[in-house]
């Protein structure tokens, strides 16, 4: 399910009221709050997907042409970290990402294959990215 905190919705309500237009980070990946055990039962159904077996936040897919792409993030990164905050479940990591600045360079943090790694990430306004998916969407209807 989706849902969007009061405290986001009454900041969105207040920018709108004044004029502003509100802005929502995106920097194209999914992630997930992963166990040991939610791993191993992937793993179970599915041989081939080598999901590493160890709690975190990890990432299940990257978007080609992302931020997160060229920032050098990768499926199966545990993300440790975002400009220093510890994350220890994928709610988590997306507040902090819902409050970074728009262009501006976050450090993430992340485990990849036992070895720890510090990445910079641009997250880009998410605005014109699902205005570009709606105008896709209409030209396949018609």
């Amino acid at each position: 399910s989706f849902a969007i905190p009061t405290n986001k919705i009454l900041a969105i309500v207040d920018d709108l009221a004044i004029g502003i237009t509100p802005t929502h980070g995106y920097l194209g990946v999914d992630m997930t709050t992963m166990t040991p055990a939610l791993a191993n039962y992937i793993n179970k159904l599915s041989p081939a997907a080598a999901v590493p077996e160890r709690d975190g936040v990890m990432i299940e897919k990257v978007f080609k042409n992302s931020p997160a792409k060229e920032g050098g993030l990768k499926k199966f990164d545990f993300v440790l970290e975002i400009d220093g905050k510890r994350v220890f479940n994928a709610d988590a990591a997306h507040v902090i990402l819902d409050r970074a600045t728009i262009g501006q360079e976050l450090s993430i943090k992340v485990l990849r294959d036992d070895t720890e790694i510090t990445l910079q990430v641009k997250p880009e306004d998410l605005s014109p990215r699902l205005k570009q998916v709606r105008q896709e969407r209409l030209k396949r209807k018609r």
